[in-house]
């Protein structure tokens, strides 16, 4: 592995440093700076009087003007009155409303538009699941009918 193009590359960028930062350099130092005569603005304020110039010191720090501090307390508010709801009569529990699964019919035998079951009826096949001569759906899984 040659070092040859590591080095020349770094050496390359070093004196790319070196080229910018005189190039960059500040032409006017801190002592000549600081005999340079404060910036104003020339009467119709469209440039500077002298230029180069610097800018104006800092002027001392001035005092915060006190203000008054006012808390104005947040008003108490009256909570809404709760409207009157109506009466409702109460509903049935869902044990009066539920009627427990009726037990699985073993299937007989299937062809394309249904099945038979061991009861004697006959399920018909709709979308993925089989209908009842009654028009109730239910569901084929194996060799059960769960309606």
């Amino acid at each position: 592995m040659s070092l040859i193009k590591p080095v020349a590359l770094t050496a390359a960028f070093l004196i790319g440093m070196l080229v910018c930062e005189v190039a960059w350099a500040d032409p006017v130092k801190d002592d000549e700076y600081a005999k340079l005569p404060v910036c104003k603005l020339n009467a119709e304020g469209t440039g500077l009087v002298v230029e180069p110039c610097r800018t104006a010191p800092a002027q001392k720090p001035m005092p915060r003007r006190p203000v008054p501090q006012t808390i104005e307390p947040t008003p108490t508010m009256a909570r809404p009155q709760q409207p009157a709801m109506p009466e409702v009569a109460p509903s049935p529990s869902l044990q009066s409303l539920t009627r427990p699964p009726a037990a699985p019919v073993p299937v007989t035998g299937c062809d394309t538009a249904g099945c038979n079951g061991a009861n004697g009826v006959r399920y018909n096949n709709v979308g993925k699941g089989v209908i009842t001569p009654s028009g109730k759906t239910c569901t084929r899984a194996g060799g059960v009918i769960q309606c």
